[in-house]
C-alpha cells in the first residue's frame, strides 16, 4: 500500500493510479483538453470514489483533494512518463498528450477491448 493511502483512510486511488484514467480522458477529447473539462469527466467516471468525504477535504491553496490528486496525476504523467505536454508546450490550462501519451492511450484501449471480448465469450458459454 502506498504512502498516501496509509495517510488517508478510505482513499482508494493514488495519484499514480489515476494516470491511466487521466490519459484516457484526455484522449477522449482528441488528445487535447481544458483542465476543467478533464476534472469534470474524471469526477463523473470516478464519482463513487470521489464522492467520499476524504476527497472533498481541502488541501493546498484551498483545492479539494480530488482536483488536487488529478492535477498531481497529470504532473506525474508528465514528469515520470512523458505522457502529457508541459504548460509551456500546450498552453496554460490546456492538457495535451504527447506522442508517447497517445501510444499509451491506444495500448489501454486495446487492453480494455480485449477484456470486453473475454467477458462476452464467457457470457456466451
Amino acid at each position: 500500500m502506498d504512502y498516501a493511502r496509509r495517510l488517508l483512510k478510505d482513499k482508494k486511488y493514488s495519484q499514480d493510479e489515476l494516470i491511466p484514467f487521466l490519459v484516457l480522458v484526455i484522449q477522449s477529447f482528441g488528445g487535447t483538453a481544458r483542465k476543467r473539462d478533464v476534472d469534470d469527466k474524471m469526477y463523473k467516471i470516478l464519482d463513487t470514489e470521489f464522492s467520499k468525504d476524504v476527497y472533498h477535504e481541502t488541501v493546498s491553496h484551498n483545492v479539494e483533494r480530488w482536483k488536487h490528486d488529478i492535477a498531481w496525476a497529470k504532473e506525474r504523467a508528465r514528469q515520470h512518463h512523458a505522457y502529457v505536454k508541459s504548460a509551456e508546450q500546450a498552453g496554460w490550462g490546456i492538457w495535451e498528450l504527447t506522442a508517447s501519451g497517445k501510444e499509451y492511450a491506444d495500448k489501454l484501449i486495446k487492453q480494455l477491448e480485449s477484456s470486453v471480448k473475454v467477458i462476452r465469450r464467457k457470457r456466451k458459454s
